[in-house]
């Protein structure tokens, strides 16, 4: 059903995990998807079938009945609850205020509300929540625009009520008509019962506002198709979001069989745009949050072409593809923790189903395993409380929900593996991982990200580093505030999380990173054995010509003999100025005498930390950073601590070394 290929041997499965990647395969979607190959390959809308219909009631009463009851009894909440309108005020709080919360909070709600609906009665097969899906099919087409009320930057009025004569496609236009193309699917003989005017209506609303522009214009820069703009600008999860999307409602409801397959060779090139230029070790640089939208969705773009054309090819057995879906397996460090450079969030919930689908095309039985572990706790498949999060979540996806619930008694009977992968080092994007051993929390946990400062949604934080002991933050990335229009104006980096003074970094004569491709980290130097894991590199290029950084070269070392975590810093400037250490802490950290910071968690639990540094040469201090956004409290806490190791004189030159270590 999902187009995955057998389940590779333990020596072939090995092989791809360990053997070196040769680099980004060009142009792979169009390649192996050529015009030629869709014409005589591609299904029509009446014979894919990639899921059962609503008639076909034995799939949909084979889902556990836990599942089926939870849906049907919020559904019926929904039914008391009712459609909420949401008026053009709320639209315009982000051009007003720079809110987009509350738009995003009805508009992603009514959509959610619908799924939940359409599932309930796919669940039960009585009919008894059509009307309701009907009304919130008919509010949906009756909206001025699907998309989000932050991006009407992309319309030539500008920020603002959209303008109806010309319809921006954006991540949530897209996600909507997808929705409203899968319901159709699945439950349109039933709409036509009510009105045939109303799947008439889907196609005539997702044509005019997603399908003809997506077809006619080259200039939304999400496409990467306008001549030059690929080799000049990186492209990011909007690509494949977007295309993943576009790519269901064209094979749905596209009527035209000419513009059907051209829609599909542009987005089969779209996608290869936003692959050709990913970075060659398969890291994702925009962090684990936006995984589940760049190369997740990659995967939704490749199974749906495959199931569509009868899986007629092995693209999904390439090396790369593997690579990019592995990428969250080393990006976690325990329980729902992951690294979080950049917008990134340190507490997340993957969908674990949709990994457990990607492992297993893939040919990853761990990727496909950690997948499982991650549905049992959260997601469409979980039991009990875990299943609320999905049941209560705004921003879902039809494309995603239905085939892992009907995959749900699979993944609930799955191996599951808690990915605590050992060591994990990306080249080219210059991160490292590394912990005391595998599948164990237990010790010592060190990332590093030694890359540059213009990957997408980055901050300055080039060479910063992440700390846990035993599953437990010591020092960690504070991560982003809730979006607004301060986020991604020309002010983003006035934001203090943006700062490289409030990452773990140095501030050089009071001067901070610079954003920018060109402020990067240089000479990398990455060793790991049974011992050690050791990465090195220069951050002189990190800094602006006016902190005067001749060079800074800052090593990281987890002894896995002594079980603790060395930082070296050896540099010189140009002139003696004050240098001051930045390290971000949710601890309560207490100065010692004699050159020791104890770290203690906040709830007096587990193991405390110890921070030793040279009291001869530095000058702590810590200061308190309390904590207002609900997106970082959320991470973070009400309050984070910033560590300050100061320089005891203007310095010119130094060999600083601090180690963290169990107190």
């Amino acid at each position: 059903m999902n187009g995955q290929n057998p389940v590779a041997s333990g020596m072939a499965l090995a092989a791809q995990q360990t053997a070196p990647l040769s680099g980004v395969p060009q142009n792979l979607l169009s390649t192996t998807y050529s015009e030629s190959f869709l014409t005589s390959k591609l299904l029509s809308a009446n014979q894919w079938h990639p899921f059962p219909k609503y008639a076909e009631r034995g799939p949909w009463q084979a889902v556990p009945d836990d599942l089926r009851a939870a849906f049907i009894a919020r559904a019926e909440q929904d039914q008391k609850t009712g459609w909420k309108e949401y008026p053009a005020t709320i639209f315009l709080e982000f051009k007003r205020t720079g809110n987009q919360s509350d738009w995003q909070t009805d508009n992603w709600g009514r959509r959610a509300q619908m799924q939940r609906l359409l599932l309930a009665e796919m669940f039960e097969g009585k009919g008894r929540f059509l009307d309701d899906i009907a009304n919130g099919i008919w509010l949906i087409c009756e909206e001025t625009s699907w998309s989000d009320n932050a991006h009407m930057y992309m319309q030539r009025a500008g920020v603002g009520l959209p303008d109806v004569t010309e319809p921006v496609v954006d991540l949530f236009a897209a996600e909507t008509a997808a929705t409203l193309a899968w319901t159709r699917y699945l439950i349109g003989d039933q709409l036509d019962q009510i009105s045939p005017l109303i799947g008439k209506r889907i196609v005539i609303e997702c044509e005019r506002r997603i399908l003809r522009p997506a077809r006619d214009r080259d200039d939304f820069q999400w496409m990467g198709l306008a001549p030059g703009f690929a080799a000049t600008h990186r492209l990011n999860n909007w690509n494949p979001w977007i295309n993943s999307n576009l790519l269901v409602t064209n094979i749905l409801l596209e009527e035209d069989p000419k513009l059907r397959l051209h829609e599909m060779t542009r987005i089969t090139r779209s996608v290869d745009a936003y692959l050709n230029q990913y970075w060659p070790d398969a890291g994702e640089e925009e962090g684990p949050t936006y995984y589940t939208r760049s190369p997740l969705c990659l995967f939704e773009c490749l199974n749906w072409l495959e199931s569509a054309t009868g899986n007629s090819t092995q693209v999904l057995a390439n090396p790369f593809i593997g690579a990019m879906g592995r990428y969250i397996l080393n990006a976690h460090i325990a329980g729902d923790c992951y690294i979080n450079y950049g917008d990134a969030d340190m507490h997340l919930s993957p969908e674990g189903d949709l990994i457990y689908r990607y492992g297993k095309a893939v040919h990853d039985e761990q990727l496909a395993s950690f997948g499982a572990h991650i549905a049992a706790s959260g997601g469409w498949t979980a039991k009990g409380n875990g299943l609320n999060g999905v049941l209560n979540s705004d921003l879902t996806s039809l494309s995603r929900s239905v085939p892992s619930i009907l995959n749900a008694n699979e993944i609930r009977a799955s191996k599951q593996d808690e990915g605590l992968v050992r060591d994990k080092w990306y080249p080219s994007l210059g991160l490292m991982t590394a912990r005391q051993k595998s599948n164990s929390t237990d010790g010592m946990y060190v990332a590093c990200l030694a890359a540059n400062n213009g990957r997408s949604h980055s901050h300055n934080d080039t060479g910063s580093f992440i700390i846990f002991q035993d599953g437990e933050p010591v020092i960690v990335d504070v991560g982003v505030e809730t979006y607004n229009a301060k986020t991604f104006s020309a002010d983003r980096y006035n934001i203090w999380t943006m700062q490289s003074a409030y990452h773990n970094l140095p501030t050089i004569g009071s001067v901070m990173q610079h954003d920018g491709t060109a402020y990067r980290a240089t000479d990398h130097k990455y060793e790991s054995n049974d011992k050690h894991a050791t990465l090195s590199f220069n951050l002189a290029s990190a800094y602006p010509k006016e902190a005067g950084v001749k060079s800074w070269v800052r090593t990281v070392t987890l002894d896995r003999l002594l079980n603790k975590i060395t930082v070296e810093e050896n540099f010189e400037l140009d002139n003696a100025v004050p240098v001051s250490l930045s390290l971000m802490t949710t601890r309560l950290a207490t100065v010692d005498a004699g050159g020791t910071v104890t770290l203690k968690l906040a709830t007096g639990e587990s193991k405390g930390s110890l921070l030793r540094f040279d009291a001869t040469a530095i000058q702590p201090a810590v200061e308190t950073v309390e904590v207002a956004d609900p997106r970082l409290r959320g991470d973070m806490g009400d309050r984070v601590y910033r560590i300050l190791l100061n320089s005891k004189q203007p310095v010119a030159s130094g060999r600083w070394s601090y180690e963290f270590g169990p107190a």
